[in-house]
């Protein structure tokens, strides 16, 4: 099989422009001319071309299959294993994005539309639910994080309610300028801790006291509201302590 450049483009289904720039970045280059000094595909040509569409289709760009035929032993086998953990990664991370998504559409069903901060901080804070596992997990029982952290679609969709309320009601306190001790703040926190499912002697039975109360949401926060936030809780707990005579 010896054809021209347009030929061989018509009988693989491609274009003409798509063999020169796989000539220009030596991906697929004919080493064979004609009589009339026309560069010409040969079958060892078509062979590799397949396999760049084949690898194309499994998602690798061209710089990496241009270095894998170029590796004078390489293995499809190795190849195909290799690319299905990353497209298995790719899908992994798909669905949680797909699931984020589908939970934060459900919080603007419930409580209409959400201003961009809002719907940063609470996209921030269901991507980073594990974090925020690891991180209560340094204070409270396995247990009790297992409460408060959502298992199910139900626990989650009170749970991103629960967010919801909390991020936006800092940040208006932020805004007008509330103190962390403040009633309106301290209320606030009394309403949002009743609706977590949890005990109050589980919610207040710390593993390590909070010596730095905004190191639990700095990863989450923004550092100003990790700070307020911070503050706000700490004062809670101090009054809930007072409260029980400790």
């Amino acid at each position: 099989m010896e054809l021209t450049v347009g030929k061989f483009a018509s009988a693989v289904n491609t274009t003409i422009r798509t063999l020169r720039y796989y000539e220009k970045i030596g991906l697929l280059v004919p080493a064979k001319k004609n009589d009339a000094n026309q560069k010409i595909y040969a079958r060892d040509d078509l062979k590799k071309f397949y396999n760049i569409q084949l690898l194309k289709s499994m998602g690798w760009p061209l710089i990496e299959i241009k270095q894998m035929l170029e590796e004078t032993a390489y293995s499809f086998g190795e190849i195909v294993g290799m690319q299905e953990a990353v497209l298995l990664d790719k899908r992994n991370t798909i669905n949680e994005s797909l699931k984020m998504i589908a939970r934060i559409k459900n919080v603007m069903n419930e409580t209409g539309d959400l201003s961009n901060e809002d719907l940063m901080l609470l996209m921030n804070t269901i991507r980073l639910e594990e974090d925020q596992r690891m991180i209560l997990q340094q204070y409270f029982s396995a247990t009790t994080v297992d409460k408060i952290i959502p298992q199910n679609k139900r626990q989650q969709q009170a749970f991103d309610r629960l967010n919801k309320r909390l991020l936006s009601f800092f940040q208006a306190s932020l805004h007008s300028g509330l103190r962390p001790d403040s009633q309106e703040v301290q209320r606030e926190l009394e309403e949002l801790f009743a609706l977590i499912p949890v005990s109050r002697n589980e919610l207040f039975h710390l593993d390590r006291p909070l010596d730095k109360p905004s190191e639990v949401f700095n990863a989450l926060l923004p550092d100003d509201m990790a700070e307020f936030f911070g503050e706000a809780i700490q004062v809670f707990y101090n009054n809930q302590f007072e409260g029980m005579g400790e």
